[in-house]
């Protein structure tokens, strides 16, 4: 591609020598290869600006700045006021606009972002139609089967992705967007036919400082993204239980779609019947009544399926495929997932990292019929801090017992940590605690404490297969480990 082709009507001015051939558009100096594109982004811990001449030694032949005092011989120089838009638009050209040409869903929110990726998955290919997915666990389609580094990709690699699986024979593809993903516009050119909105609790603090900057970079998919989309039919699928849903159903652009249990709303959940390994629901939609029957636990997994739910009736599949679906979809890994090692009591794994989420998931393991609920979990570092007595408050109130452990520490100390967590227990004056910073040592500590009829809950990292310690990433997954516990003291001798 020419840059000529790759900046056509874009905000971006030319310096330097010639309309050079583009071989490769990145980021990551490291990457670099002849004739590439390299885009100083501005990081929160690096700045692209300084990695300018290690590119061009690599090759580069075009560099993406907002700088436009640099001159290098050979070297064309692309200026704009915004680098991560432009660098968006740039590399949907760069692949073929790959959007244009599939059905793009796209999902933000605080909680439940994964499972509604899941659950359209098996939705749309209960009704013939294969979608990828791009999440917080793999990017993945067919054999194509990425660990994700993170939630939402940045541009290059997010429209590398979506050629690749359009070439691969995807009808479609479910993104999960995150707030950092959308500040940074990483999803930039990405031409969407469906914003899902989940909800909005405490998380990400430490980045947006404040609720009202997380809300305000949740509502860019639906006010800037949606927007920009050249999509002919796009909609908005908004939870109108959640207050800040409400207030995005009456701004959001395209053809909105509400969704709730206790709000009137175009698709509403009714006479919900929650049991120990299934919950049943009927939806009213369009004037028709849907029966639901589920595998997923829990009034949040009704929301998942609400939403899932509106963005399938927004591309008019049949209801009673969609149904279908449902029902035949099983677990998200690391979302409610329960283990098995002849163990005499239930344990369950979840992701729950937030207040909302850990709340969700105790009160969904309360709806089990159970003696005591033990409840393992930490709080990550380096990340907003006044969630912690809030999730340790939660779970004094919700659990039997709770153990405080560690949970991707990074730079600070777990002891510090787990200090700021039983804050919330002592505010409530919950004495029924304790404090085991090793993780391993947490997890067989509160085997022990389990008796026949009990659940025990190991919330906070879900699929994650590390621990992040300082600036290591330490392998670590806790199906593995306590499956290895329960084998020692269950397993068949």
């Amino acid at each position: 591609m020419k840059i000529s082709e790759s900046v056509n009507n874009l905000s971006i001015e030319l310096h330097g020598a010639g309309d050079k051939e583009i071989l490769g558009v990145t980021y990551d100096s490291r990457k670099v290869q002849k004739n590439y594109l390299f885009v100083a982004l501005h990081g929160s811990k690096e700045d692209g600006k300084n990695y300018i001449e290690d590119a061009i030694s690599h090759g580069a032949s075009a560099i993406l700045t907002d700088d436009k005092t640099l001159k290098y011989d050979n070297t064309v120089f692309l200026t704009t006021k915004d680098i991560s838009d432009m660098f968006g638009k740039i590399s949907s050209r760069f692949y073929g606009e790959p959007s244009k040409k599939m059905k793009v869903f796209a999902v933000t929110g605080t909680n439940g972002k994964t499972t509604i990726t899941y659950i359209l998955e098996k939705i749309f290919e209960n009704a013939g139609i294969k979608l990828g997915v791009v999440g917080t666990i793999f990017y993945r389609f067919g054999n194509l089967k990425i660990p994700a580094p993170n939630t939402t990709p940045q541009s290059s690699d997010l429209h590398e992705l979506l050629s690749k699986m359009k070439s691969a024979g995807a009808g479609g593809v479910v993104i999960e967007v995150s707030s950092h993903g959308l500040i940074q516009n990483r999803i930039s050119g990405c031409d969407i036919d469906v914003a899902i909105f989940t909800n909005l609790t405490r998380d990400h603090l430490d980045y947006h400082k404040t609720m009202d900057e997380y809300k305000k970079a949740k509502f860019l998919l639906f006010e800037k993204f949606l927007m920009e989309s050249e999509k002919e039919k796009k909609y908005s699928v908004i939870n109108v239980d959640d207050s800040a849903g409400r207030e995005l159903a009456k701004i959001a652009k395209g053809t909105v779609i509400t969704y709730g249990i206790k709000s009137d709303a175009d698709i509403k959940a009714i006479d919900i019947e929650m049991l120990k390994n299934k919950t049943m629901f009927n939806v009213e939609i369009s004037g028709k009544k849907i029966k639901i029957e589920t595998q997923l636990i829990g009034r949040h997994n009704i929301y998942n399926i609400l939403a899932s739910i509106g963005c399938a009736y927004s591309q008019n599949l049949d209801l009673e495929k969609v149904a279908d679906g449902i029902k035949k979809f099983e677990t998200t890994p690391g979302r409610f997932e329960t283990v098995h090692a002849d163990q005499p009591f239930s344990v369950i794994i979840d992701y729950a990292h937030t207040p909302d989420a850990l709340g969700n998931l105790i009160q969904a393991a309360r709806t089990i019929k159970h003696k005591k609920i033990i409840t393992v979990f930490g709080s990550g570092g380096d990340r907003d801090r006044s969630k912690r007595p809030l999730m340790g408050e939660l779970s004094g109130r919700m659990s039997d017992y709770t153990i405080i452990t560690s949970d991707n520490p990074r730079s600070e100390k777990p002891e510090l940590i787990a200090l700021d967590v039983e804050v919330g227990l002592q505010r409530i004056k919950c004495k029924n605690y304790e404090i085991v910073l090793d993780r391993t040592a947490a997890l067989k500590r509160a085997v022990e404490l389990c008796s026949a009829d009990d659940m025990l809950l190991i919330a906070g990292k879900g699929h994650e297969n590390y621990q992040i310690i300082g600036n290591e990433k330490i392998p670590y997954n806790d199906k593995e480990v306590v499956i290895k516990i329960l084998t020692e003291k269950y397993g068949k001798k």
